[in-house]
Parts: C-alpha cells; structure tokens; sequence
C-alpha cells in the first residue's frame, strides 16, 4: 500500500492541474532509494520511515478531528462520506482539508500536501 501511494504521488504531481509536475514530488522523498519505492513490497525500512513521517504528519495537526479527517482521506474516503461519519456539512469537510494542507504545508515549505502527496481535494 505504501508503494502504491508514492506512485501515485508522482503520477498525480505530473497533471497539469497539480502545476504539471513544477513542483518537485521527489524532493519530498529524497531520502528513499528509488528502488525502494518502485518495488511490488515495501523493504521493513521503508515502511517503517513511511509509517513515522505519516506520524509526523498527523501529530501537527493537534486536533483529534483533523487527524481523523486527513486519515480517512488517505483511506480513500470521499468528502461526502466524511462528513456522513463527523454529521456534519461537506462544506466543513472541505475547510478542515484546507485546514490540513495549510498546515501540511508550511511543514513542508510550501511545497507538499502530506504524507504520501494525498490530494485533499
């Protein structure tokens, strides 16, 4: 699952409208050998530092909502479906991911949306 995910960080990066690749999706990934990444398994290592960037990630968002909101995003979820499990407006779903990728954001300086380049959009 991880490989799959940096995979499709790099193929959504490249659409053009995600800046059609301008920003670099492999500077966020510098550290991981490219063999690594492009295999069919995750080597334990490359899991385990995929597993705590994502902690990283998720611990600077403070709030348990926030949280569970970029975790269902990364599951898949659409905006609709989150907001059915908060009870809450698609709208509120929509300004907690921006709420995120503000945040994400400055981590990254300026240049990612999280971890694994989930679009929250």
């Amino acid at each position: 699952m991880t490989v799959r995910k940096a995979i499709n960080l790099v193929r959504d990066e490249r659409r053009p409208s995600r800046g059609g690749g301008r920003l670099s999706v492999l500077s966020r990934l510098k550290s991981l050998d490219v063999e690594e990444v492009i295999g069919d398994v995750p080597t334990p290592e490359l899991a385990a530092r995929m597993a705590d960037e994502c902690h990283r990630f998720l611990g600077r968002l403070g709030s348990p909502t926030l949280r569970q909101v970029a975790l269902w995003k990364m599951e898949g979820y659409t905006n609709a479906e989150i907001a059915g499990k908060l009870g809450c407006a698609t709208h509120t779903v929509e300004r907690k991911l921006r709420s995120i990728r503000e945040i994400w954001s400055q981590d990254q300086g300026g240049e990612g949306d999280g971890p694994g380049g989930v679009g929250f959009g």
